[in-house]
């Protein structure tokens, strides 16, 4: 008989499609939690390095911990589920509200990490902050699509502007009562970051959130992508970048974007 078709192969191919065609941010963090959480659960890695301890960071400047502590979990169910909410809301947010503006991406997980690194000094040290990572990103996308209607568990169905309370409230419930630290910081750091970006500006206040010019340059705008036939979107060549970094060189001289609503999800 001959041997079936290579099944594996296909596989491959498809993970490999879905892979390369994450916006560059959102595959960032999601490879970044991946590696970090199986090299750790598989001990390649020992998870106490990765903690955030701060007598370690502060006195012996193990600064690493502050970027660590944000992509570390446990192998588990939870893990599963963060990391479906992390590619689906996070991807809804780079390519419908920032719209291929990767600097901005990079400026908003900047800020809500200080943030975030801040509140945890001072009032509770949560030693790892992988559960603020989500909140912030669904915080941010459900106040620019306000009334999409979402589908949480059982085919429980309300506004997206809801959907941050909901699982805050869910993990609560989750944890039997105990504070849901990280969760509650990446809602305020992205509320902080909402309000001074859009709110505040919105009513005649300062433009107090300008994207840094280094980060512009080494994260340049990636307008023109479009959802490609298979999974993921298709990104301009390194040539059509070039060009588009040639007509938009004198906005990024200055700093933010349009901040549009983007297209309503289905």
């Amino acid at each position: 008989m001959p041997p079936p078709p290579p099944q594996q192969t296909n596989i491959q191919t498809e993970f490999s499609r879905w892979y390369n065609g994450l916006p560059p941010v959102t595959k960032t963090i999601m490879t970044m939690t991946v590696v970090f959480t199986i090299s750790s659960t598989v001990r390649l890695i020992s998870v106490d390095r990765l903690y955030l301890i701060w007598p370690l960071v502060l006195k012996k400047l193990q600064l690493w911990r502050m970027v660590t502590a944000f992509y570390t979990s446990s192998l588990s169910l939870e893990f599963v589920f963060n990391l479906y909410f992390m590619y689906t809301y996070s991807t809804r947010l780079e390519t419908d509200v920032f719209q291929g503006q990767t600097a901005d991406y990079v400026y908003f997980l900047i800020f809500n990490s200080a943030i975030q690194l801040l509140l945890d000094m001072f009032f509770h040290n949560t030693i790892l902050l992988n559960g603020a990572v989500v909140p912030t990103i669904i915080y941010l996308w459900s106040r620019h699509f306000a009334d999409q209607q979402v589908t949480f568990m059982f085919g429980f169905r309300f506004k997206a502007i809801f959907l941050p309370w909901v699982l805050a409230g869910y993990e609560y419930i989750a944890r039997g009562g105990a504070i849901p630290y990280a969760t509650l910081y990446g809602m305020a750091s992205a509320h902080l970051y909402y309000y001074l970006k859009t709110i505040y500006p919105a009513n005649g206040g300062r433009h107090y959130l300008t994207t840094p010019g280094f980060l512009r340059r080494a994260f340049p705008p990636t307008v023109g992508m479009r959802p490609s036939s298979g999974a993921g979107y298709v990104w301009p060549s390194n040539q059509q970048q070039r060009q588009q970094q040639q007509q938009q060189r004198s906005s990024l001289m200055g700093g933010g974007h349009n901040w549009g609503r983007g297209q309503r999800l289905t």
